[in-house]
């Protein structure tokens, strides 16, 4: 089906059956190209709604930005839940420590900190994952005191 042309070059012999070919190869990377297309468009419009999605969420909690009155609302929820457990008891000291800081950062008007710590706070009293064997103590120091090694 190859054959010469007068200047000595390479040409398929049947015309015919060389368009159908070029036809056919066209046709192939038509559809290929496309499918391609259509594959790359439907990929970017799905990361183009996830980041829509994502932007709206994360305005929207912007938002939602605590205030003092929420924050005092935790802490005292915190503190309610707290004085539930004994006083010598390790995640009432935990717990303690955690509202300690959510007031900390309430004075430094930083709300949504103040209402993450009060909620540790109640995951402490809730969860209770400090326990000490019976017997043992925890050790607490004072501000100027240095353990002993």
């Amino acid at each position: 089906m190859i054959g010469t042309n007068p200047a000595g070059h390479i040409v398929p012999s049947d015309p015919a059956h060389s368009e159908r070919q070029f036809a056919n190869r066209r046709f192939v990377f038509e559809t290929c190209f496309s499918l391609g297309f259509v594959e790359v468009m439907s990929r970017l419009s799905a990361v183009s709604l996830a980041v829509l999605v994502l932007t709206i969420a994360v305005a929207s909690a912007h938002d939602e930005e605590p205030t003092q009155e929420v924050c005092d609302a935790a802490v005292a929820e915190a503190r309610a839940q707290a004085a539930t457990l004994p006083a010598d008891d390790v995640s009432r000291y935990f717990a303690e420590r955690d509202i300690q800081q959510a007031l900390v950062e309430a004075g430094n008007g930083e709300f949504d900190d103040c209402v993450e710590k009060a909620e540790r706070a109640v995951l402490e009293v809730r969860d209770r994952p400090h326990s000490l064997r019976p017997g043992e103590r925890l050790n607490i120091l004072s501000a100027d005191e240095m353990p002993t090694r």
